[in-house]
């Protein structure tokens, strides 16, 4: 009798340690908690049960590592508190895990399977990692120089235009760039894109241009075929994302302006363009 006791107990014991480390409380404390122990944390965002539950968080190896490295947060979708973080950061699918520096900036989202081996490499990535969330916007407002960006309007020698996969892409006539700024840093570049992409866009516009033998990259979302579409999406921009682009024309890069964005207008545009891209009219 004591012998199956003891066998019992063990194994209570077992299933007891092998548990994710979740965070109780709600994203507000779970934030704080970042904060104050200066620790990475994830929120990881469901609706039902999937592989990562059974076999990725149930590896002994995950619970150890995220235990001593991260702070983690489950949270059942939809759900009060769920709800309030899929809203903010523009959850579209499920599962997904959101992955924060401990002072809160989103560094990485992880929206497919990861095995339990690619999930640790995947964490391991971002461990030290720091930054607020807005360090985001100082980013783009250092990188948004008026002086540098007229420099390039007026000496620089416009080459293609690229999507950023990187393939030459083709510019259409009257078709509009949202600029969000140039760049003289090549990795400064690759992380400002990174920050957008993490924010679902997937439009994103490089220019290269050379000025006095040295690189200088333009960062533009686009193309949108309206002046209409194009200034409401920017308006969007900076009241989502705290961004203010330049809307140019993707032609010679010419500020589009109060004077000239007559042209640009739906009622001004002879032939509509037909394409299943939902920026165009």
């Amino acid at each position: 009798m004591l012998k199956a006791q003891n066998k019992a107990m063990v194994i209570s014991e077992t299933t007891q340690a092998n548990k994710m480390p979740y965070f109780e409380g709600s994203f507000v404390q779970l934030q704080e908690e970042g904060k104050t122990k200066n620790k990475p944390y994830f929120v990881y965002l469901h609706s039902n049960k999937n592989k990562l539950d059974s076999t990725t968080f149930a590896n002994k190896y995950v619970q150890t590592y995220v235990s001593k490295r991260y702070l983690a947060q489950k949270l059942q979708a939809p759900s009060l508190y769920a709800d309030a973080v899929v809203k903010r950061y523009e959850v579209k699918s499920f599962p997904q895990i959101l992955v924060f520096t401990p002072q809160g900036k989103l560094v990485d989202r992880i929206t497919s399977y990861q095995s339990p081996k690619q999930m640790i490499a995947r964490l391991k990535l971002h461990e030290q990692k720091t930054g607020s969330p807005e360090d985001r916007v100082s980013a783009f407002a250092k990188a948004a120089d008026p002086t540098l960006s007229l420099k390039l309007q007026t000496e620089g020698e416009i080459q293609n235009v690229y999507h950023f996969s990187v393939r030459p892409y083709g510019v259409e006539e009257k078709t509009i760039g949202i600029q969000l700024g140039v760049f003289e840093n090549y990795q400064n570049l690759v992380n400002n894109v990174s920050e957008l992409e993490l924010h679902w866009h997937d439009n994103i516009l490089v220019t290269f241009v050379e000025i006095d033998g040295k690189m200088l990259y333009r960062l533009l979302l686009g193309p949108f075929y309206s002046y209409e579409h194009a200034n409401v999406y920017n308006k969007n921009l900076e009241k989502k994302m705290g961004l203010l682009g330049i809307l140019v024309s993707l032609e010679d890069f010419d500020p589009i302006t109060e004077e000239n964005k007559d042209q640009y207008l739906i009622e001004n545009i002879e032939v509509p363009v037909e394409s299943n891209n939902p920026n165009k009219r």
